[in-house]
């Protein structure tokens, strides 16, 4: 639904999709690192574990995407960023290693899982900054690498059986429309934000879907958490603070 939205967007206002072979492997591997592997890891880890803890591992985001950066010289280290980056890795240890720290001890895996969407989302900043083909757009980005998404995901769905039909308008068929409405807004805004600020200042809306996820989880859902749990939102929160893009 969501390629089908913005490719519609896109042609109202008379914007053409690339597809020579350098933009199809852009679109490709954007809809792989973006969408597909991220969408698949975080439901089923959603399935396990309360909101508020993937809200919290998920803020690994933009500390992994500066170490990424770093590593491959896009950014450099500075003390402040390194003493952000040991905060939030030790975040994500607190949640795994105290027995009481999350509602079952099995679910360590779950938080594992919520990591490898970590992996996938800073895959894509960086490949979004380094690889996007000049003169490409967000919105020919974004309408590119849904139907890149798509492609790769419907064999998985159609051989699963799992499919959703939307011939009715109960509140999950509405809630599946919200959320495909508000995913293109959120992502359209995000890839822009890599092109004008790079990836690493981008992906400082881990403070909003963090703070946000533990408060949802709170108030709609009643969950409670350890104190294992705010301590690691707390050295999370403080990662996410110092490391900060580059003022010069």
């Amino acid at each position: 639904m969501g390629a089908v939205l913005i490719s519609g967007f896109a042609f109202l206002r008379g914007m053409r999709l690339p597809l020579d072979r350098r933009h199809l492997v852009f679109y490709l591997v954007c809809g792989l690192t973006g969408t597909a592997v991220p969408n698949y890891t975080s439901y089923a880890a959603i399935r396990e574990l309360p909101l508020g803890v993937v809200s919290i591992v998920i803020a690994a985001v933009p500390i992994m995407t500066f170490l990424a950066a770093v590593v491959l010289r896009m950014d450099r280290a500075e003390p402040r960023r390194v003493i952000g980056l040991l905060l939030g890795a030790s975040a994500v240890l607190i949640l795994i290693v105290p027995a009481a720290s999350l509602p079952e001890p099995e679910d360590a895996l779950w938080v594992g899982i919520s990591l490898i969407t970590c992996l996938a989302y800073t895959a894509e900043n960086i490949y979004i900054a380094r690889a996007r083909p000049e003169g490409c757009s967000a919105l020919q980005t974004l309408c590119g690498l849904s139907w890149g998404a798509l492609l790769l995901i419907t064999p998985l769905v159609a051989g699963t059986g799992l499919w959703m039909e939307i011939d009715t308008q109960g509140v999950a068929e509405t809630a599946l429309i919200a959320m495909t409405l508000s995913h293109l807004v959120a992502y359209g805004g995000f890839v822009w934000l890599i092109s004008r600020a790079g990836p690493v200042f981008a992906a400082q809306v881990g403070y909003v879907v963090t703070l946000s996820g533990v408060a949802l989880g709170v108030v709609l859902l009643g969950e409670t958490h350890s104190g294992w749990v705010w301590v690691s939102l707390g050295l999370m929160l403080g990662g996410l603070s110092l490391v900060q893009p580059r003022t010069e």
